[in-house]
């Protein structure tokens, strides 16, 4: 007797006009249609149908959006390659290692536009995956770490709180029309 393994997967289909998520199993097939991401490098619009598209996109142990290459298991499921070399099986099922790259997820992704990273601190920005991360490398919404000059501070902020902590926490550090500077006491 063989036994056969079946499968569930989603797929994305992609045509002029409509992106559709396509689930699959032995005992249903369903397919629901979604807006497609045709936009400009940057752009803040974001719908609904679009954050489904995205959803396939995530990594389910980094929870970040995948950047190709897409790699995954026997059965379907995902990981990015940031995370394969840290795993000894596959995060959603325990099943062998995701070693087989997905090429057309991987084409899909040329046309979907993701939220920069930064996207809970402020970011409205999206961008195709090979944009994304030159934006985030600075991005005004990134974290800042303390700027103040010998110090062991560990503060992360944004940009925008920067001054309040160094007046608040850095008490030798003065602005003098704009700039800062060391005050030291003899």
């Amino acid at each position: 007797l063989k036994t056969r393994r079946t499968l569930t997967s989603k797929v994305l289909v992609l045509d002029s006009a409509v992106v559709s998520v396509v689930t699959c199993s032995p005992s249903s097939l369903s397919t629901q249609s979604v807006a497609p991401q045709i936009a400009t490098i940057g752009a803040t619009e974001h719908t609904d149908s679009s954050a489904e598209v995205l959803s396939v996109f995530e990594c389910p142990v980094c929870l970040e959006y995948m950047l190709p290459p897409y790699l995954q298991c026997q059965a379907g499921h995902l990981v990015c390659g940031n995370c394969r070399p840290k795993l000894q099986c596959c995060p959603t099922c325990r099943g062998p290692t995701p070693s087989v790259r997905n090429l057309g997820l991987e084409k899909i992704a040329n046309t979907v536009r993701f939220p920069c990273k930064f996207a809970s601190s402020g970011c409205p920005l999206f961008f195709y995956h090979f944009d994304k991360v030159e934006h985030e490398e600075t991005c005004e919404c990134r974290p800042y770490s303390c700027p103040c000059p010998g110090a062991a501070c560990k503060w992360q902020g944004a940009l925008n709180d920067v001054m309040d902590h160094l007046k608040k926490v850095h008490k030798s550090i003065t602005t003098l029309q704009g700039v800062l500077c060391l005050v030291f006491a003899l």
